[in-house]
């Protein structure tokens, strides 16, 4: 079984950026709510600051106080104007569905909305379709159901709508829209997404009456004023650093001020099943989002059946998961997961293409892969594919490792964890 000599510092701690998701929603309620909003904890990476850049094109003024903290000034959504110049996303997916979502429901406010290269070739349809439904005038430039995608806000109509996946950017993308036009939405999904747009909303005055976990409504009118916004550190980012704490071969990691809502909360669910020691000090609520600080410490890993279930609220650990796959005794196998074929990357390819080149036997499916334990991994160049997320995942690896494993541009690491390399060049010493 495959096994790191690496020994973390004694008294070794780290604080991670702000969630990346809590940060994009609230740019998107701080310019919807009228008045003077405060943000603290934003995560100042590219694809959370496309978003904000993309807002102040709309009337929205926003001023960088210092150490992740941004004072809003917003006209509310009835002053929000059409901007003069395309509204460009960068790599955030987030940012385009949520904002198309909010930008259709806005009476006389025309946009058109692009991102870089690898964003225009992921599918819109999943947001285009339902936004239709409830009469948006809402279309993709290529015709093909991707970015750039066209706008021109109006009032929309009330919807029923059962959404075919599980996804917190078609749940919270369809919820904004419903927002900006001030008209009703009842929503279900089969399983529990992420619920952060549900908590800001209850978090500002809205209501939601829930008909089941999964199926809820919301009604008009939504009338939000500008609010002190407080974003955790995020679980997605922590990851990383999780995996690394209990793959090491001695010390342990304080990781703090970590968001620990439950519908994120997956990945610890997922590790704590296969054998890992990690607990949760100084539980607290701010804004809405439960946060605490993580203790992690080297533990000996094991195989386990991730359930379906577990999914939606796992999709964007799955790369880091499956380096702790390769440290497990008896392996690793992911399904489900389809979705992970429409992120940042192909991910499944992308991480079964890396694999097969450090050497390891994969079998790959439609919705995921899986390999026996593992004993030996070769050096290899990693293709991260454009995709933060498996340069990260494959940077752990090479420092547990301490072997020659190259990545082949980490640039993409800055969308959402500049810090990120700072961090493992102080665990290196």
């Amino acid at each position: 079984m495959l096994l790191s000599n690496f020994q973390i510092p004694s008294n070794f701690s780290l604080i991670v950026p702000g969630d990346k998701s809590v940060s994009h929603r609230s740019v998107l309620f701080a310019s919807l709510a009228k008045g003077e909003s405060l943000i603290s904890g934003f995560l100042e990476a590219e694809d959370p600051l496309n978003t904000m850049r993309s807002f102040s094109k709309l009337g929205v003024e926003f001023s960088k106080l210092g150490n992740g903290q941004y004072k809003v000034k917003s006209p509310g959504k009835l002053g929000l104007i059409s901007p003069a110049v395309e509204l460009d996303f960068g790599n955030g997916g987030t940012g385009i569905r949520l904002s198309a979502g909010l930008l259709s429901g806005l009476q006389g406010v025309d946009t058109q909305l692009t991102g870089d290269a690898s964003l225009r070739k992921r599918p819109m349809k999943r947001i285009i379709d339902p936004l239709a439904l409830m009469g948006a005038d809402i279309q993709s430039i290529p015709g093909d159901g991707k970015a750039p995608l066209k706008i021109s806000g109006k009032k929309l109509s009330s919807i029923s709508y059962k959404s075919p996946i599980a996804s917190a950017q078609v749940k919270s993308c369809l919820m904004l829209a419903a927002i900006a036009s001030d008209v009703e939405l009842e929503y279900e999904e089969d399983e529990l997404s992420r619920d952060h747009t549900e908590n800001m909303f209850r978090f500002l005055g809205g209501s939601i009456k829930h008909l089941s976990k999964t199926h809820f409504k919301i009604k008009p009118p939504f009338s939000f004023v500008g609010a002190k916004f407080q974003v955790p550190g995020d679980i997605s980012s922590a990851a990383f650093f999780i995996v690394f704490g209990l793959l090491a071969k001695s010390g342990s990691i304080l990781i703090q001020n970590v968001g620990l809502n439950p519908a994120r909360t997956g990945v610890i669910t997922v590790l704590r099943n296969m054998g890992g020691r990690i607990e949760v000090e100084n539980e607290r609520s701010e804004c809405g989002e439960i946060m605490g600080d993580l203790r992690v410490y080297p533990s000996q890993l094991k195989k386990v059946e991730i359930t379906s279930d577990l999914i939606p609220s796992i999709i964007d650990e799955i790369p880091i998961l499956t380096i702790a796959g390769l440290f497990s005794e008896n392996g690793f196998e992911i399904k489900n997961s389809e979705d992970l074929r429409a992120k940042e990357s192909d991910r499944i390819h992308a991480m079964v293409f890396n694999l097969q080149k450090l050497g390891v036997i994969v079998d790959e499916t439609k919705d995921g892969y899986a390999f026996n334990e593992i004993n030996k991994i070769n050096s290899a160049l990693i293709e991260s594919f454009h995709d933060h997320r498996i340069a990260m995942s494959f940077l752990i690896l090479k420092t547990l490792l301490e072997n020659e494993i190259k990545i082949d541009d980490d640039s993409w690491i800055d969308t959402s964890f500049p810090e990120f390399k700072e961090i493992i060049g102080r665990l290196k010493g």
